[in-house]
C-alpha cells in the first residue's frame, strides 16, 4: 500500500510497512518512512537507483532512508534475539554481524498509521522478553511549497537503556542523471576523511566534495569517517547541500542535532552523504529530532 501527501509543487509518496506484502522487507533499514517518490516541479528526487529489485534486498530503498545500529547484539548468543529499531527483534547469526544479510525477524512488534492532509506518521510499538521495549513514531510532513520534514520520537518503555546511533543514507537521485562533475556536495564546514582507495575521480574541497569525471556503471567511491577538519569526531554541524548543476536542481538538509561523523558513498546514479547521530535513552526517557529538507 502507498500513501501520498501533496501541495501545488511537492508530492510525496510513501510505502506502508507490511511484513507480508510491503515494498521493503529487508532487515537493514527502518521500515517507517520508506519513500516511493518525492516529486517536485516535474522531477522525481527519489527514484529506484538500483538494479534487480527484491523486497528483501538490504538496500532496496529510495530517498532519505534511515538505519539504527543493532542493540543487544553482543549479549545475545547465536540464535537469540537482538534489537534493530524500526525493524524488530532479529535472530543473531553465527559469526560477525553483517547488516547486508537478511535476518530472521523473531518479534516484529506492532505498526500504527496516522494520516493528515499534510503528514504521515508511522508508528512501531515493540515489547520483548529481553527488556527492550519502545514506542517509535516517524512522521513525514510537508512544511512548505518546496520543503518537508522527517520527525522522530522514540520513547524507551523497557527496562534497558537504548544506546547506539542512527544515520540517514539520503538516496537522492535528482532525476537519475549520472554522477559526475555536475554533482556537487557542500557542507557548512571544511570536510576531511580517509578515502577507501586513492581515487582520482573524487576529492574534498574547502567546503565539500567534487567529482572530476562521470562514474562508470558498477563503479563506486567511499569514505567512512568524514568529519569537520581539525575537530575529529566531536560533533559537527549536521547539514548539506546536494546540487545537480546540469539542471540546477538540488536538496538542502539541516538537523539541529550535531552529527558524530558522516559516511560518503557514491554510485554512478547517486552521491549519498550519511550523517550519524548518537543516542542514549534511559528507561522512561524520550529521544526526539527532526531533519528538514528543502528542494530547489
Amino acid at each position: 500500500m502507498s500513501i501520498t501527501i501533496f501541495n501545488d509543487t511537492l508530492k510525496i509518496t510513501l510505502h506502508a510497512p507490511d511484513g507480508e506484502k510491503g515494498y521493503y522487507r529487508g532487515t537493514r533499514f527502518d521500515w517507517a518512512g520508506v519513500f516511493a517518490s518525492i516529486e517536485h516541479k516535474g522531477c522525481n528526487y527519489a527514484q529506484e537507483w538500483f538494479d534487480g529489485y527484491s523486497p528483501v534486498r538490504h538496500d532496496a530503498v529510495c530517498g532519505p532512508a534511515e538505519e539504527f545500529s543493532p542493540i543487544g547484539l553482543d549479549e545475545a548468543e547465536t540464535g537469540e534475539p537482538f534489537l534493530k529499531i524500526g525493524v524488530g527483534m532479529l535472530e543473531k547469526m553465527e559469526g560477525e554481524y553483517d547488516r547486508f544479510k537478511l535476518h530472521n525477524i523473531l518479534n516484529a512488534g506492532q505498526r500504527t498509521l496516522e494520516i493528515t492532509e499534510d503528514s504521515i506518521t508511522q508508528g512501531h510499538i515493540l515489547e520483548s522478553e529481553q527488556g527492550y521495549a519502545y514506542e517509535y513514531f516517524k512522521s513525514i510532513s510537508i512544511t512548505g511549497k518546496d520543503s518537508f520534514r522527517i520527525g522522530h520520537k522514540l520513547v524507551n518503555k523497557g527496562s534497558k537503556t537504548l544506546k547506539g546511533d542512527v544515520y540517514n543514507h539520503n538516496f537522492f537521485t535528482l532525476g537519475l542523471l549520472e554522477t559526475g562533475a555536475s554533482r556537487q556536495l557542500d557542507f557548512p564546514f571544511k570536510p576531511e576523511g580517509d578515502w577507501r582507495a586513492e581515487y582520482s575521480e573524487v576529492g574534498f574541497t574547502d567546503n565539500g566534495i567534487r567529482f572530476t569525471r562521470t562514474l562508470k556503471r558498477g563503479e563506486s567511491v567511499f569514505t567512512g569517517n568524514l568529519h569537520e577538519a581539525g575537530k575529529g569526531m566531536t560533533g559537527s554541524p549536521n547539514g548539506f547541500t546536494l546540487t545537480e548543476t546540469q539542471t540546477g536542481r538540488g536538496v538542502k538538509a539541516h538537523c539541529v542535532l550535531p552529527m558524530t561523523k558522516a559516511v560518503f558513498w557514491s554510485y554512478h546514479l547517486i552521491a549519498c552523504i550519511e550523517p550519524y547521530i548518537d543516542f542514549c535513552i534511559a528507561p522512561g526517557e524520550t529521544f526526539e529530532f527532526d531533519i528538514d529538507y528543502t528542494l530547489y
